[in-house]
């Protein structure tokens, strides 16, 4: 049950908390709010589209570059793509087909602005510092292309597939779908340039042979004419021309495996050429890479070359045909086999080389296929170096020829040599450009961008609701912070926590609110009534705490009645003297027969509040220039008496501890019910201290709000040391509209409405 009291007690905490500081939060909130709809409202609408394009696995050279066997490689895949997506050469592509576009003058990515109407902070900002009359300079190529890939654009592959989405953010919906369009666009070209890029290696090397070949043709076929129509000779032996046609093949033959392995050469240098440095150094590590078994299978592909090519020649010599044999065959089928175990052998070395290649650096089809070039040249070679030795054993069996036979049968062979490698030429041309129409590329565009409907930035909603929820919690924790700041005692909980009893508290009161139902009265008489609102509105909620500390300091000792005590403060401005006042007050006015005493010889202001002067006082009857009913001075308050401070003198402590205030206080004893001191703060000096010993009790005022712990604490320490009798503390100045609740409400309808039976003030004499 206790816990659950505490419980309660610490809600109502947070609650009045919150109550003090609801202006805060409030203003907090407004302000938030204003900053983020005025944000929303004016900021530039960003738009976003979005394109989705598929990697597909077959069809193209680059899609070969990637082993798609594990789920790795894939990824791997997924990952180059979208680097190439981001890339800076890809970039420069869009922007300058932006550029050429119908659209160009209207593209803010080009760094085109349209001149803005509304106004912004920044424009006007611009303006006031005269930075729009600068020119701006033109942005470069290389600028447009690096604010593209950093603000524009953002890559989103789609999990578990081959997709990836493509994002552009612009100015206008329109021209998101336009920017993006035309980068997927770029990106499906660059691709097939990449795809056909080995493709047209080979047929630049072939176009530039076929020409040069066709040449060589049409000059042997003009040398052979010409001999002929000079020499007189039609034709050879039947010996010869076979001898002629069977050096020809051969020659075709040589010319043929030159030809390729030129061809691969050329496809070496354009595979090499798609890496960087480090990556090129790493592939000539692993074509270099040997092993026993890898030289053992070299020169076995070489024997097989040369029995291959020997049987070859045996079999044109006999008048067959090659392509038939099944021999033959079955040597290729061998040949083949060897090259595939070269290569598998060395990707195997490669593997135990103690990771010499960084598989996330060099693809490993992209070695296979460096590796089984490189093997098929090694074949190429070797092919030609045995199809160049049967070729010479031909020129010697022609060298033997007559002179005349001799010249017509090499013209013969040239020509025939000739014409045979123009038509391979021109075959491996057509074959070229057919696989060349067939490299469509890996990517395909699934999804267009087409310009949205709403904007994605900015959020009116979202930032409408994230700016009233942080509003309300800055405001929130700006209220805390100030609370957690704040060491002062605000209400009559945190006096009571700290062990102090608490004999009453008094609200706050203007005197505007008093004195807003008296008609005619001046200045100062309102300054008045708002001290002695006991006099002046004796039923309102103020008067009637101050009856009710009347009350609570006449029970707070039971085993004797209180006939004299003081009142004082921890420090100035607390209210002490309006409290002392309005107390002596509440006493006549339940017929008591009340003094009230200045006993504040440094800053005396009771005269002031009771409009009476300050000289023949305490201090004149305690120098003993004048008696009690002296310096007794009535007030329009019915038996209360007033004694002011008198001439201030120079030494108010020694005054106040003389036998002659023991004497006064004796005299006044006799004379009155109730007698009440104003004395001055305790921290400051130690005329309560003192006075204190001298009375029945010591009530200590401190102010709401302005009143700290560690003050208080320090006041009543002075207080114990001289064993005063601290009857309570008193809360001024307790702010109610910081509060809650049905009191709140009382008061400020008492003084809302004209109370008819409230007295109206007069004035002082």
């Amino acid at each position: 049950m206790e816990e659950l009291r505490e419980q309660q007690v610490s809600l109502n905490d947070y609650i009045r908390i919150l109550y003090r500081g609801r202006w805060i939060i409030v203003i907090s909130f407004l302000v938030i709010v204003s900053a983020t709809a005025y944000y929303t409202f004016t900021t530039q609408p960003v738009y976003e589209t979005a394109g989705l394009v598929m990697i597909k696995e077959q069809g193209s050279v680059q899609s070969q570059l990637f082993d798609m066997s594990s789920f790795m490689k894939k990824e791997t895949m997924i990952n180059n793509q979208v680097e190439i997506l981001k890339s800076y050469t890809l970039a420069e592509d869009v922007i300058q087909r932006l550029q050429k576009s119908p659209h160009a003058d209207s593209l803010w990515i080009l760094g085109k602005r349209e001149k803005e109407d509304r106004f912004s902070v920044k424009k006007w900002l611009f303006t006031l510092l005269r930075l729009d009359t600068m020119e701006a300079e033109e942005p470069t190529l290389e600028d447009l292309a690096e604010n593209f890939r950093e603000y524009a654009i953002s890559v989103v592959p789609k999990r578990d597939t081959d997709m990836i989405e493509m994002h552009v953010q612009a100015f206008s919906p329109d021209e998101a779908s336009i920017v993006t369009n035309t980068w997927m666009e770029g990106y499906q070209d660059l691709d097939i340039s990449m795809s056909r890029g080995e493709v047209s290696e080979v047929q630049n090397f072939l176009d530039d042979k076929l020409q040069s070949m066709q040449q060589e043709l049409t000059n042997a076929e003009d040398a052979l004419k010409g001999y002929k129509e000079i020499n007189q000779v039609v034709e050879l032996t039947a010996e010869t021309a076979q001898l002629i046609q069977q050096s020809a093949e051969f020659q075709t033959l040589y010319q043929e495996a030159r030809t390729n392995l030129e061809a691969n050469e050329r496809r070496l240098e354009y595979l090499k050429s798609q890496l960087d440095a480090s990556q090129r150094s790493l592939i000539e590590q692993a074509t270099n890479l040997s092993s026993p078994a890898i030289l053992v299978m070299q020169e076995q592909m070489a024997e097989l070359i040369a029995e291959k090519a020997s049987y070859e020649a045996q079999l044109r010599g006999a008048g067959m045909d090659p392509k038939e044999d099944y021999q033959l065959k079955t040597k290729d089928q061998r040949l083949k086999g060897l090259q595939e175990k070269i290569v598998e052998e060395t990707k195997n070395l490669v593997a135990r080389g103690t990771g010499a290649l960084n598989p996330l650096n060099v693809s490993e089809q992209l070695l296979t296929q460096i590796l089984e070039i490189e093997t098929e040249n090694k074949s190429y070679k070797s092919r030609t170096d045995e199809f160049q030795k049967i070729v010479v054993k031909y020129d010697k069996r022609l060298n033997s020829l007559p002179e005349k036979s001799l010249k017509l049968a090499r013209l013969e062979r040239e020509a025939e040599v000739n014409n045979n490698i123009f038509m391979m030429l021109r075959e491996k041309y057509e074959e070229n450009r057919i696989a060349e129409a067939g490299q469509l590329g890996s990517v395909r565009i699934v999804d267009w961008a087409k310009p949205p409907k709403d904007p994605i930035k900015p959020r009116k909603k979202m930032n409408l609701l994230m700016g009233m929820m942080v509003g309300f919690g800055l405001g929130i924790g700006i209220t805390f912070l100030r609370e957690y700041l704040d060491n002062s005692l605000k209400t009559i909980e945190d006096v009571e926590r700290m062990g102090f009893p608490v004999l009453g508290s008094i609200p706050f009161i203007t005197s505007e609110k008093v004195s807003s139902n008296g008609n005619g009265i001046n200045g100062d008489i309102r300054r008045i009534e708002s001290r002695l609102i006991t006099h002046f509105a004796p039923k309102s909620p103020i008067s009637e705490a101050y009856r009710t500390l009347r009350t609570n300091i006449q029970y707070a000792k039971a085993d004797s009645p209180i006939k004299s005590f003081l009142v004082t403060s921890s420090g100035p401005g607390e209210g002490k003297s309006t409290t002392v006042a309005n107390l002596a007050i509440t006493f006549a006015q339940m017929g008591a027969r009340t003094l009230l005493v200045d006993t504040d010889l440094r800053r005396p202001v009771l005269h002031g509040i009771f409009g009476q002067s300050r000289n023949d006082g305490l201090t004149n009857i305690l120098v003993g220039r004048t008696t009690l009913q002296q310096a007794l001075k009535t007030t329009q308050i019915e038996d209360l008496f007033l004694v002011t401070s008198g001439t201030l003198p120079p030494n108010p402590s020694e005054l106040l501890t003389s036998k002659m205030m023991e004497q006064f206080l004796n005299e006044a004893n006799e004379q009155f019910d109730i007698i009440l001191l104003d004395t001055p703060p305790v921290i400051a000096v130690t005329d309560a201290a003192i006075l204190s010993r001298k009375v029945d009790g010591a009530v200590l005022v401190l102010r709401s709000g302005q009143t700290v712990r560690d003050i208080i604490v320090r006041s009543r320490a002075f207080l114990e040391k001289v064993n005063a009798k601290l009857l309570g503390v008193l809360v001024n100045g307790l702010q109610v509209n910081n509060m809650y609740g049905s009191y709140y409400h009382y008061y400020e309808n008492y003084y809302a409405h004209d109370g008819k039976d409230k007295k109206k003030s007069k004035g002082f004499a």
